[in-house]
């Protein structure tokens, strides 16, 4: 491994996704809720936010799209994530983002005057990859990057959940050094070890029963990901004391989560359950015995550098925030997949909320006075709307969104790339300050539909099939290939879909004019 990657795999690049919590007003709402003040905006919604660790740029870049009033800066340590990200951006006419090829060891010591202060700074998915040395370099570079009242998202692995795990991983980077196969290989090859290790009646299943399970889950995974997630030669799942331990090195507070379903925890735990974690004074070792309560093994945590409370309810604080209509769920009960279990939400108690955003978005305050919701009271109404955020059919919007034109001429590159072959899954959405998936499929469409705006289901159908027949690709229908008559069949109802259905939603929200 070389020096310059400091035991970080990088074999493989980064993906190319998109995540939600890194959202600034997903952020805010989640300070809001959890009692604290968010940054302050200038009157134009202005702000500056960092990415440490950016990747290959695409999520950052859907960021500015979406936020062009926002300056962004992406730092990362891997050229070819640099090169990556430098070419999305200058290709799809961003002038509002940079990218900086840059060490976190020489950062934290040095911190470029130029590069100031941010009132959002994030980090997805590198903390517990990353020895410990280095953790303290990224821990002085929050020191001199983050503001009083600017806020810090980390993600990263925690205990206990990862205990289990921990076998697997080892086992994965040891075969990788062992026999020097690419990363995918020793992923597949893994799996196999220890399955044949689960046929012999092995005592770690025994030990560890749910080891089965995560194995189970890897067989389905991007490989790539897997690459990232496994194959370094530091990974340290941490515990959460040991993360809040590190960032009070910088002055940084805990403030809550950046998953919507477990900002009401422990309240949606059993009550002998809740009653335990509520009985802990301290706030922080209050987390680690939820974390072992749930079995938690990944955490989104929000910090504030001088984190301020808000002097009435944080509730109250969040009323402005607006919601849209992302998914029209059936008219039934909601099952709602969380860390510590399904949930049901009965659609008695959200149809009302469905039916009122078809119309538009609205706020969170007019939403919990529709008479259903005001008769939950404001806590459980709230708890509603929070529980249908994560789960997707709601979005958080932006309470003053920007020009929608550079995120629409953005949303128009994708769409061509993705049509051309490229990897990307995401339009930039300026009504929520933030994106949503794409299919490639509806990339595909939108890139057909740009180029002739008028043109029937028909004519819609042929651009995809030209652009399928381009890549050498052909249609799939869970999991077979479909061809011949059926094929065209399929473009037509995909075409009609489209221009029904997805090109009317994606208009509401502001990715397409």
């Amino acid at each position: 491994m070389s020096d310059w990657s400091h035991g970080y795999n990088v074999s493989l690049g980064y993906t190319y996704g998109f995540y939600r919590e890194l959202s600034p007003d997903w952020m805010d709402l989640c300070a809001r809720i959890s009692g604290f003040v968010p940054p302050i905006r200038d009157a134009d919604g202005r702000f500056r936010y960092l990415e440490l660790g950016s990747g290959q740029g695409v999520g950052l870049c859907l960021l500015a799209a979406a936020n062009p009033n926002a300056e962004f800066v992406g730092i990362d340590f891997n050229p070819e994530h640099i090169a990556h990200s430098k070419g999305l951006a200058e290709a799809a006419g961003l002038s509002n983002i940079r990218f900086i090829e840059g060490d976190f060891a020489a950062l934290g010591a040095e911190w470029p005057a130029d590069l100031g202060q941010f009132e959002y700074t994030t980090m997805h998915g590198i903390y517990s990859w990353i020895p410990p040395e280095v953790r303290r370099s990224l821990v002085r570079c929050l020191d001199h990057a983050v503001p009083p009242g600017g806020l810090v998202y980390n993600s990263y692995n925690t205990k206990p959940g990862w205990v289990s795990t921990q076998p697997f991983q080892h086992i994965a980077r040891r075969l990788q050094m062992v026999t020097a196969k690419p990363g995918p290989a020793v992923i597949d090859d893994t799996v196999k070890l220890f399955e044949s290790l689960g046929e012999s009646n092995s005592a770690i299943f025994r030990v560890l029963p749910t080891l089965k399970a995560r194995i189970d889950s890897v067989k389905t995974q991007n490989r790539a990901y897997l690459v990232q997630e496994y194959l370094h030669e530091n990974w340290h799942p941490l515990w959460f004391s040991e993360v809040a331990a590190e960032f009070g090195n910088a002055k940084l507070n805990y403030v809550g989560t950046a998953t919507m379903s477990e900002l009401m925890l422990p309240g949606l735990l059993p009550a002998a359950t809740r009653d335990i974690v509520n009985a802990q004074e301290d706030p922080i070792f209050r987390q680690e015995v939820q974390d072992c309560a749930i079995n938690q093994s990944f955490r989104r945590d929000i910090f504030c550098r001088g984190a301020r409370r808000t002097f009435n309810r944080g509730i109250d604080t969040a009323l402005e925030t607006p919601l849209h209509l992302i998914v029209k769920p059936k008219e039934e009960d909601l099952k709602i997949g969380t860390a510590f279990g399904e949930l049901s939400l009965k659609h008695s108690s959200f149809g009302e909320v469905i039916t009122a955003l078809e119309d538009g978005t609205r706020t969170i305050g007019e939403l919990i006075a529709l008479p259903t919701m005001h008769a939950q009271g404001a806590s459980s109404a709230i708890q509603t709307l929070l529980l249908l955020a994560h789960t997707g059919v709601l979005a958080v919007g932006t309470i003053k969104p920007a020009d929608p034109k550079p995120a629409q001429a953005f949303n128009a590159y994708l769409a061509q790339a993705v049509s051309e072959g490229a990897p990307y899954g995401h339009f930039a959405v300026p009504s929520l300050g933030a994106a949503l998936a794409a299919s490639d499929i509806d990339c595909m469409l939108l890139d057909a539909w740009l180029k002739t705006p008028k043109a029937d289901a028909a004519k819609l159908g042929k651009g995809l099939a030209e652009r399928l027949n381009k890549l050498g690709r052909k249609l799939q229908q869970n999991g077979q290939v479909v061809e011949g008559a059926a094929a065209q069949q399929r473009i037509d109802e995909m075409a009609t879909t489209f221009i029904e259905n997805s090109l009317p939603r994606w208009r509401r929200i502001g990715a397409i004019a």
